[in-house]
């Protein structure tokens, strides 16, 4: 929290959200920016050039929602006092898994993917044409029936920087995760 008060600034910061990552809702395409009303005119002025409209149901939907979380905050039944625990509870099926196979990863502080270094299991792809991660996140799931996400398309330069990680969701099912705890428990054997 200190870094982040010294660092970032309330003049000149713009704070964005996303519904269909603020709330779990895939597809909601609909957000909104926050700051100083100076930036914000500008964010408002590029705006009406690269985004067409948001569905009015949309919008509505995402209103009601910010006015749930309102009206609970703080309280248990909360969808925002709910996820971190969801979210934690993925995330350590997920981890215990790849500490039990042996395979390194990267938990992430916020967020609900976590980083695996497939490095142990020694699988080799020709990388010619297409990045190891993506070769491996199709093997994975072609032949162990586990869903992986490459992490080179997020890279421009120095994609050879996560060339041998997959990332992991785990914003899914505790029926979903345990299957897939148990995937990465075989792989290694």
């Amino acid at each position: 929290k200190q870094w982040y008060q010294r660092r970032v600034r309330g003049d000149r910061t713009i704070t964005i959200g996303s519904a269909g990552k603020s709330f779990s809702m895939t597809g909601y395409k609909l957000g909104w920016a926050v700051g100083p009303a100076e930036l914000i005119n500008r964010v408002q002025a590029m705006h009406q050039t690269v985004v067409y409209s948001a569905p009015t149901i949309t919008q509505d939907v995402v209103a009601r929602c910010i006015e749930r979380e309102v009206e609970l905050k703080g309280k248990e039944e909360a969808y925002y006092t709910q996820l971190p625990k969801v979210m934690q509870e993925g995330s350590e099926i997920l981890s215990e898994a790849a500490r039990d196979a042996g395979l390194p990863f990267v938990k992430p502080y916020g967020g609900y993917f976590m980083m695996l270094d497939t490095t142990p299991l020694g699988l080799e792809f020709d990388t010619t044409e297409e990045m190891y991660d993506v070769q491996c996140s199709k093997y994975l799931m072609e032949h162990h029936k586990l869903a992986t996400i490459p992490l080179s398309p997020f890279f421009n330069l120095n994609k050879n920087l996560s060339d041998k990680y997959v990332r992991l969701c785990f914003a899914k099912s505790t029926d979903t995760l345990k299957a897939g705890g148990d995937i990465i428990r075989e792989l290694k054997k």
